[in-house]
This record gives C-alpha cells, structure tokens and sequence, in this order.
C-alpha cells in the first residue's frame, strides 16, 4: 500500500478536482477503511449544483459507502460503535456516516431519541477537507474512521449492488417507520398492514420506500413518477400501480381517488424532492392521513400551500431528516431477507475517474442509482 491516495474534491458549486492526500497513521483507537463501492445520493448533486448555502466547500462527498478494514487500532473496537462482533482487518462493512450523538447538548439531553440533532456530530462526506483531522467522504480512496463511528459489518457474500444501498435502505426504513405513529392502524390511524401508500418519486429512495413498504406488509402501494423508466423500477420493487406524473393532476387524482374507493391514500411519501411533488401530496393523501416528506435534504425551493387543506383533512405531516444509526442493522436484514431484486436499483457502476459522468447522469431517465468503486 502506497502513502497515498486520490479523491474527488467538490471544490465548490459545479466545480471538482482530483486530489492526492497522505493517508493518515492509524491511532490505536482509529481503523483504516479501503473503499470498495460509494453510491452517489440526490443531495450530492443538488449541492454540487449550489441548492446548499451550508455545503463545507471543499470536501470529499461520498455518504453511502461500504469498504473493507485494512487497518484497526488496537481500541477501535472500544472507540467505536461495532454491530456484528468485533472488527478485525479484512472484515467488509457499512458505516453509517454521522457519528454517536455527544450527550451534552440540548438535543441529546432533552430528546437523546434523536440523534440526528446534535450539532456537535461529525459527518463523513459533509466535512471540510481544512478540517483537521478530515472527516473523508467515500469518493476516495480510503476513509480513515475516528472514534464514535458507527461501524457495523456486512454478510461477506452479499453483492457489491446490494450491499451498497444500506444507507439509502435505512433513509427508506426511517420514512416509512416515521408513518407507524399512533400505530393503531386497525383504527385508521397511521401506516400498518393493509395500508394504501402514494410514493411520489420513483427515483433510488422512492424505490426502496416502495421496497420497504411491500416488505413490511402494506396494502396497496402506488408509484408516481415523470419517467416510465422509474415507474418501471417502482413496479419491480412492488408497486400495484403506476401514476403517470405528467399528466394533468386532476386525472391523477381521479384515478387514485379510484383506486382508493373515493378517499385518497392513507399514508403519501414525498420521496421526488420536487416542491410542487409536495403540494400534489396533500391533494392526494385522504382526510385523517398521514404525509411524509423526505425528499427535501436539500433546499431545493418553494411551493404554495393551501392551509385550508391541511386543517380540512386534518392531516399529520411528517419531516423525516436522516436516521439514527442504528437504523442500519434494520437495513442490512432487510438486503439479507428480501427477495425483491433490490440490486437492479443500481443501474451504473463507474471508477473513481467516472466520477463527474456519474453525477450528470445521477436524476436522469433511465438512471437509478450511481455508484462509485474507488
């Protein structure tokens, strides 16, 4: 193994370099990961093209990774938070990219049952590389993994394609957990089996949303989309049917209203990441119902709202911003046990170099998932 290792550096809005860095001495309490498969998310090309005031320009991207340990701390298994028996090198494993919460803010003292609020995490693929030490995304190399890293391994024999969407499984999984609440489905409230679910977006998190979904035992399920190629996808994944996004909304509606014995869905999950997307959801989800928007990780603009529809349906709305980490034991028995061919999500595989062809064809027709091997 070289000293070395090359990067992707998104530089700013629109603008990447290739970058060789020192790979970092391995502390006792640290690990070394060789990246094996990093997938592109929607959020990173959303701030590539400048929809996030925040990004930390420059960084290494790259949330959605898997790898193999080439190198472990002699503590890193105290350091860390290791599901799966302990880490030894050679073990192939998924890290979740944000970090244990620190327990001492406001967030963690008064709702420790929500991680994903603590300002003081660390995220790998969101971090400045000016930052010391580099908190790395995974378009890179190697990642260098720091105490407090969410570390859990992988069955040895699952494919690359599969392994791979862990991280966009447990942003599924916690959409579709965060339609349970009250959980008295049989009363109508909530999301349970036999529920009918709208998924707008067809794209890689509105597959799996579609996936999960059918795993979990919904009713009917029923995808939207604007390209057929997804619509194709979603069906494949479970869908019962297909709304054709471009056409007008008022025959949509009539047609899921339909399909729904006159009332509209019971649960409708935003997964397109398009704001009119939202407004159309709370045309469709029925009085009582449940919207989950989880397509906006990025601010991607506004839309209008009629409040009257929202007070009228007397609806619960639900935001669903990441995960806790431990989401992903949930995600990696779900790619265990699953016979949906989930892997056929994954639709372009490219090298490092691959990089920039991989995010301007990440959102287009006939494109799911891009991922990226280092």
């Amino acid at each position: 193994m070289t000293d070395k290792f090359r990067a992707c550096v998104l530089v700013g809005p629109g603008k990447i370099e290739f970058e060789e860095f020192d790979i970092p001495e391995v502390s006792e309490d640290s690990a070394l990961l060789k990246v094996e498969c990093c997938g592109i998310c929607g959020t990173d090309k959303h701030i590539f093209l400048g929809h996030s005031p925040t990004a930390p320009f420059p960084f290494v991207a790259g949330h959605e990774f898997i790898g193999t340990i080439v190198k472990l701390g002699k503590k890193a298994n105290e350091s860390m938070a290791v599901f799966g028996g302990p880490l030894h090198e050679g073990d192939r494993v998924s890290i979740a990219p944000s970090s244990m919460s620190c327990g001492r803010c406001a967030f963690c003292l008064n709702m420790p049952h929500r991680p994903s609020f603590c300002p003081n995490r660390f995220v790998y693929g969101f971090t400045s590389t000016k930052k010391s030490p580099p908190m790395f995304g995974a378009f890179s190399e190697y990642v260098c993994l720091y105490p407090r890293t969410f570390v859990f391994k992988l069955p040895q024999n699952m494919p690359m394609k599969r392994a791979v969407l862990v991280e966009p499984v447990a942003t599924s999984l916690r959409a579709v957990e965060r339609a349970y609440s009250p959980g008295e489905a049989f009363m109508s409230h909530g999301y349970g089996v036999g529920r009918n679910v709208m998924v707008l977006g067809a794209g890689p998190i509105g597959a799996m949303v579609v996936a999960c979904l059918r795993h979990s035992g919904a009713g009917m399920i029923i995808a939207q989309d604007l390209f057929a190629s997804r619509l194709a996808m979603a069906k494949r994944m479970g869908a019962d049917f297909l709304i054709d996004g471009t056409n007008p909304l008022e025959k949509r509606l009539e047609e899921v209203r339909k399909l729904t014995g006159g009332l509209g869905p019971d649960v409708v999950i935003e997964a397109a990441g398009a704001p009119p997307a939202f407004q159309e959801s709370l045309e469709f989800v029925r009085r009582g119902g449940k919207l989950i928007e989880v397509g906006h990780f990025t601010d991607n603009g506004m839309t209008t709202i009629h409040p009257f529809t929202i007070c009228f349906k007397d609806v619960d709305i639900h935001g669903s911003w990441a995960y806790p980490a431990l989401i992903f034991r949930d995600a990696i028995s779900f790619l265990e046990r699953t016979s949906l061919p989930v892997e056929e999500v994954v639709t372009h595989v490219f090298p490092l170099d691959g990089f920039s062809k991989g995010l301007d064809l990440t959102g287009s027709d006939g494109v799911g998932k891009v991922a990226i091997t280092p």
